[in-house]
């Protein structure tokens, strides 16, 4: 059975990470949509707690499994070998998710984004963050809505937000489709569409487990 680990991390407040923001010169736009995939990873979190948390090991133990996708990008996927807690259900680390929420486009108007804010965050003693932000392009999600971890709350909510408003899996993939053929990626568009309906599965089983839609959870004030 595998060790988990018993190092607890720090992770930046929301104050702390609005000034890594602004200090690097995030355009607004970017720290609109940053806000708001957040938002929208936390309050899943917190619903999700609600009814029973997670089943899977804290994200400093989740293993990342690497593969190589189209065009020489890196996919990932979470070695399910390791992800059970033995411990049982957890609940999800909203201090965390909201971190990495925050910051998971900080440097997005940079070359390989994901890989710069993710040194960043090592660079600062944000291990955690940098796990999840470095995979958050690229992230196939554990199809198991009890066994979810801080990275799918966050992958989860950047497809479910356009820019900075929540606006639901069907708007938001129907833009990336149209962002694709916009740059000629006529390829992309196939995949796109199957991971939407592969993601609709998945938000259909959380929608279960938190007893009402996605859309009824973001409509709360």
């Amino acid at each position: 059975m595998k060790k988990t680990t018993t190092t607890t991390y720090e992770h930046p407040d929301r104050k702390k990470c609005l000034q890594y923001l602004r200090d690097y010169g995030t355009p607004p736009h970017v720290l609109g949509h940053c806000k708001a995939v957040a938002d929208t990873a936390c309050r899943i979190g917190r619903a999700l707690n609600e009814a029973g948390g997670t089943k899977a090991v804290k994200m400093a133990d989740v293993q990342f499994l690497t593969f190589m996708r189209r065009k020489g990008f890196k996919g990932y996927k979470v070695d399910l070998s390791t992800l059970e807690n033995p411990e049982g259900a957890r609940p999800f680390d909203i201090e965390l998710t909201e971190a990495a929420g925050l910051l998971h486009d900080m440097a997005r108007v940079e070359p390989d984004h994901w890989d710069v804010m993710a040194d960043f965050c090592e660079e600062h003693g944000y291990p955690e963050e940098a796990k999840i932000i470095r995979v958050h392009m690229m992230y196939d999600f554990v199809a198991d809505a009890w066994h979810l971890t801080e990275a799918d709350l966050i992958c989860i909510a950047d497809r479910l937000v356009l820019e900075d408003t929540y606006t639901g899996i069907d708007k938001r993939m129907d833009y990336i489709v149209a962002k694709a053929e916009r740059h000629g990626d006529f390829e992309a568009k196939p995949i796109i569409i199957r991971k939407k309906e592969e993601t609709k599965v998945l938000l259909r089983e959380i929608e279960d487990r938190i007893g009402m839609t996605l859309d009824e959870l973001m409509a709360q004030e």
